[in-house]
């Protein structure tokens, strides 16, 4: 016998007995009400309806909501990177696919903080100027409001980009000035606002300098944009505003024509600027009637 085995002690129980000798088993009284357990299969079945009723009730619910499946894609280019980046990034991705027939650029978009260079020369320029805040002059021939009406907007969250030819002071050098060459610039204006309000964090307005007519004879003009003004445009896909892709000078779709005039038309202004106490510069503008 292995070391710390022991014999266990034989274990004392009762012998079995027969069948015969033990308790009559007992018998199922057969009279017992089946009412009682009809009543109970009743109560479930009951539950299951409700809990597949239920179950059905939120599929339908599911399927018919607009939204339940994936959120759609406000565009389908994104810029990435710092502000700085993006705005630059969103420069680049929209001024270089407009162009002229012959596969020129139109124009150069320039991005960035509102600011403004002094001096009429080059030997003259000096550094460039913050703009501290965007004065807006009321349209008074409406009748709806008065020429001392003037919106004061704070420029620490706006964006501007300037829109440049290859012609003098920034004008287009290539073909002619036409109402739809300017339909074209505003339309880019519209896409660099729509995309800058997207997608770089607290913007809440943007100026777009579009080219001053070719001479210099006119004053430049911009279209200043507030996020208020396309909030229905930046709660739809891109797609649903302009189509993809830049049409050339005089093939913007009517119906896309008559959204750009909508947004646009009412908020293209001359501008010009004033020094405020501080030194920083006041971008004013007053508005263009078409």
């Amino acid at each position: 016998m292995s070391e710390g085995v022991h014999e266990s002690p034989p274990i004392e129980a009762e012998r079995a007995k027969r069948l015969s000798e033990t308790e009559p088993v007992a018998q199922v009284d057969d009279s017992a009400p089946h009412g009682a357990y009809r009543r109970r299969f009743a109560v479930i079945y009951i539950g299951l309806a409700l809990v597949a009723g239920l179950g059905l009730g939120a599929l339908i619910v599911l399927v018919a909501k607009p939204d339940a499946g994936p959120a759609q894609v406000w565009s389908r280019w994104q810029p990435d990177g710092s502000e700085t980046a993006r705005v630059r990034q969103i420069a680049d991705h929209v001024s270089t696919r407009y162009r002229f027939a012959d596969g020129d650029q139109l124009v150069v978009a320039l991005g960035g903080p509102p600011t403004v260079t002094a001096g009429g020369t080059e030997q003259q320029a000096t550094s460039p100027i913050p703009v501290r805040a965007i004065a807006v002059r009321p349209d008074a021939s409406t009748g709806k409001a008065e020429e001392d009406d003037i919106s004061i907007i704070d420029a620490s969250k706006s964006m501007q980009f300037v829109l440049c030819g290859l012609g003098q002071n920034c004008s287009i050098s290539q073909g002619e000035a036409s109402a739809a060459r300017h339909s074209l610039l505003r339309r880019q204006a519209l896409e660099l606002s729509l995309y800058t309000f997207k997608y770089v964090d607290d913007i809440e307005s943007v100026t777009v300098f579009l080219p001053p007519p070719p001479g210099g004879e006119s004053p430049g003009s911009a279209v200043f944009l507030r996020r208020g003004d396309v909030k229905q445009e930046l709660a739809q896909p891109l797609s649903r505003t302009m189509a993809p892709g830049a049409p050339s000078i005089g093939s913007i779709p009517a119906r896309e024509l008559q959204t750009l005039n909508r947004i646009t038309s009412a908020k293209l202004y001359r501008y010009e600027y004033t020094q405020a106490q501080d030194l920083s510069a006041v971008l004013v503008l007053d508005p263009v009637i078409l």
